[in-house]
């Protein structure tokens, strides 16, 4: 398994990849169909989005504006400052940790690669689960995200 504990340089090894002949098959050939992952696989993601600063706190913003969207369905892109409110920027570097963390774990990039743990982590900022390791979470996933989720028969750790 790759290291995360460093992961000072993260952006250029995206961009240094992504420039490869590797890199660009790579993000071509897994673009549109990926294979489902694990409950496990989406939590660990999520950790990692936990795990570094610079990450969190894009993602603490991003958070925030996924609740105001939530709570505010009739706010649209149509309307005049959703633009001007988006944080773009945030939300593309959790995109782009999204894509290195899958290129660090050769994971097939799919659209729906990571988003039950990306929502996970959203949730549990917004405080609507207790932690990405409850009940509430798998179930959560289970009901939300099961298309593109599998889960082990096994009981996970929280539940022994």
């Amino acid at each position: 398994m790759a290291d995360f504990d460093d992961i000072t340089g993260w952006r250029e090894e995206l961009t240094a990849f992504k420039a490869t002949e590797e890199g660009r098959k790579f993000f071509e050939t897994n673009r549109m169909s990926a294979p489902k992952l694990t409950f496990e696989q989406e939590v660990r993601y999520a950790e990692e989005l936990f795990r570094h600063e610079e990450i969190l706190e894009a993602l603490k913003i991003s958070a925030k504006w996924v609740k105001y969207l939530d709570e505010n369905p009739d706010f649209g892109q149509e309307d005049e400052r959703f633009w001007e409110w988006c944080p773009v920027e945030d939300n593309k570097t959790v995109s782009a940790f999204r894509r290195w963390y899958a290129m660090k774990l050769n994971i097939a990039l799919g659209i729906s690669t990571f988003s039950a743990g990306n929502r996970l982590a959203i949730d549990v900022v917004n405080g609507d689960l207790p932690s990405l390791r409850s009940p509430e979470a798998e179930r959560f996933v289970k009901e939300e995200f099961s298309r593109f989720v599998t889960f082990s028969p096994e009981k996970p750790e929280w539940n022994e």
